[in-house]
């Protein structure tokens, strides 16, 4: 969300400790319908939305052409992660999040439901525990 100028409502989160972690990552990894999830986000906003749609292009354009960056689409293999993880009782968004999560074998998000699996094969957790970790 931070690459696209929109507000981030997280405990403990500072866009220093977020560009502080991101630098020292080798990779980034994001799911494509997070990127989507973020666009309609930002039809949300209130101000003039040709300024909010310039901004969401932008940062959209510095993911693409970043090498660091992995934008990981949905395939067979994801659909069959997502038929196990919708039986869980997540809501649409959140199962695929979590299908393509499965890759990179973790997830970071604020999502409680998200939070509070266990058994996935993916370790996920928050800013909080990210940035712990980290040692930021």
């Amino acid at each position: 969300m931070p690459f696209f100028h929109l507000d981030i409502d997280v405990k403990g989160f500072s866009r220093a400790g977020y560009k502080e972690i991101i630098k020292s990552l080798d990779k980034i990894h994001l799911s494509e319908i997070s990127l989507i999830e973020a666009k309609a986000k930002s039809l949300k906003i209130r101000e003039k939305q040709s300024d909010v749609n310039k901004k969401f292009n932008e940062g959209l354009s510095v993911l693409s052409d970043d090498e660091k960056v992995v934008i990981h689409g949905y395939g067979l293999m994801d659909d069959a992660m997502f038929n196990e993880f919708i039986l869980l009782g997540l809501d649409f968004f959140d199962a695929v999040i979590l299908t393509q999560s499965c890759t990179v074998g973790n997830l970071l998000t604020e999502d409680l439901k998200l939070l509070q699996l266990k058994d996935t094969g993916v370790e996920i957790i928050n800013w909080a525990a990210l940035q712990t970790g980290m040692g930021v």
